[in-house]
C-alpha cells in the first residue's frame, strides 16, 4: 500500500511540477455538516470525491463568525488571534496575520483576491494584505464578482465568502427540516458549480494546477449560534485537487479551547482537518517546498494535508473492502478516535 502511494505521489509531482499552482477558497457561512449531507449538492459532492473531506471537522473555538473566519484566515485558534466577537476587537493580527501576508513574505509577487458577503469580514480584511478586496451586496453579487475575477484576472489565490446560508439560519432556523435553510445550501452549490466550470475553461487552464478548499465557520441550532452544542461545533472541510489522495476522515468530539467543561483531547486534534488547516494547506500548495515544520516555526496551529500519509507510529490498518468501482482501505489512530478511509479507484 505504501509503495503504491509513493509511486503515485512521484507521478503526480512530475505531472504538475511544470504547472502554475492556484488556490480557490470557498467559504460558506453557517452551514451545518448534517445539513450539507441532507441538501442536494452535486458540485460540493464532486469536490469531496476528488480529494480529502471530513464532516467532523470540529470547531475548537467560539462558534461565532468573527472568531471562526479569523481562525480560518490566520491558521491559529482563538487564544492566539484573540478575536471573540464580530467586531474583531482586540485582535492579534499583528502577530498572526491573514493568509495573504504569508504569501507576500515568501514572494512579494504572489497576488490574492477576496470577495466577501459579510460586511464585518470585509471591513477587517480590506487592509490585511489582499491585492483586491470586494464587498458583495449578497450571494448573487459575490458570485458575479468572483466569476469575473476568475475569468478576467490572474491571481494566485482567490477566496469567496457566501453569507446567505447563515442568513437563512438566523431568519428561519438552522434546522434539517427547514426547507429554506436547506434550499440556501443548494443555491450556493449551484453557484459553486458555475465557478468550477469557469476554472475548467480558463484560457491557460491546461497549465494550471488548482487546489479548491471549502469549509464553514460554524453550524447553528434554532435561529442562533455561539454555543457549545454539537450542531454548532461540528463543521465540514474539503480539499479538492487531482493531486490529492482520496480520503474521508471521521473524528470523535475533541472538546473545545473556548467552552468550559470541554477539555481538549490532544489524541484527536492533530488527526483530522480543521478550519485552521485551510491557511497552511493553501500556502503549501502555492509553495510545495514548504513543510509543516515551517508552519510550526511561524506559530501556526494549522497543518497542511497535501502530502499526508498515515505513519506506523500514529495509525494502524484495520480493513480493506472493495466494490465494483473502488477499494477502500481504513486506518485508525492509536486511540481509535479518528478513522481515515482511503478511496482508490479500481483498475
Amino acid at each position: 500500500m505504501r509503495f503504491i502511494l509513493s509511486i503515485l505521489l512521484i507521478f503526480l509531482f512530475l505531472k504538475f511540477s511544470f504547472c502554475q499552482n492556484k488556490v480557490l477558497i470557498i467559504g460558506v457561512d453557517g452551514c451545518r455538516s448534517d445539513a450539507l449531507e441532507k441538501a442536494f449538492t452535486p458540485h460540493l459532492d464532486s469536490l469531496r470525491e476528488n480529494g480529502i473531506y471530513s464532516l467532523t471537522s470540529w470547531q475548537l473555538g467560539k462558534t461565532k463568525s468573527g472568531p471562526g473566519w479569523s481562525s480560518m484566515l490566520t491558521g491559529v485558534w482563538d487564544f492566539k488571534h484573540n478575536v471573540s466577537n464580530n467586531r474583531f476587537l482586540n485582535n492579534n493580527f499583528e502577530n498572526y496575520p491573514f493568509l495573504p501576508n504569508y504569501l507576500k513574505r515568501l514572494d512579494a509577487s504572489k497576488t490574492s483576491a477576496l470577495v466577501v458577503g459579510w460586511k464585518g469580514l470585509f471591513k477587517i480584511s480590506k487592509n490585511r494584505g489582499w491585492d483586491k478586496c470586494i464587498k458583495g451586496k449578497n450571494d448573487n453579487d459575490c458570485h458575479s464578482q468572483i466569476k469575473k475575477l476568475l475569468k478576467d484576472a490572474d491571481f494566485d489565490l482567490y477566496m469567496v465568502h457566501f453569507n446567505d446560508v447563515d442568513h437563512a439560519g438566523h431568519t428561519t432556523g438552522f434546522e434539517l427540516d427547514n426547507e429554506k435553510y436547506i434550499s440556501a445550501i443548494e443555491k450556493v452549490d449551484q453557484k459553486i458549480g458555475e465557478l468550477l466550470k469557469i476554472i475548467k475553461n480558463r484560457p491557460n487552464g491546461k497549465n494550471e494546477n488548482w487546489l479548491i478548499l471549502s469549509s464553514t465557520d460554524h453550524g447553528g441550532i434554532g435561529k442562533h449560534h455561539s454555543g457549545n452544542s454539537i450542531e454548532e461545533r461540528k463543521v465540514w472541510w474539503i480539499a479538492s485537487s487531482s493531486q490529492l489522495q482520496k480520503m474521508e476522515i471521521n473524528a470523535a468530539d475533541p472538546g473545545s479551547y473556548f467552552y468550559e467543561g470541554m477539555p481538549i483531547d490532544s489524541s484527536i486534534i492533530n488527526f483530522y482537518p480543521s478550519i485552521v488547516d485551510v491557511t497552511a494547506t493553501a500556502i503549501n500548495h502555492l509553495y510545495p517546498e514548504l513543510g509543516n515544520n515551517a508552519f510550526k516555526d511561524w506559530g501556526l496551529d494549522g497543518k497542511s494535508w497535501l502530502n499526508f500519509q498515515p505513519d506506523n507510529s500514529n495509525y494502524f490498518f484495520t480493513e480493506s473492502t472493495t466494490n465494483f468501482k473502488t477499494q477502500h482501505s481504513k486506518y485508525v489512530n492509536n486511540n481509535c478516535t479518528v478513522e481515515i478511509t482511503f478511496k482508490n479507484l479500481k483498475k
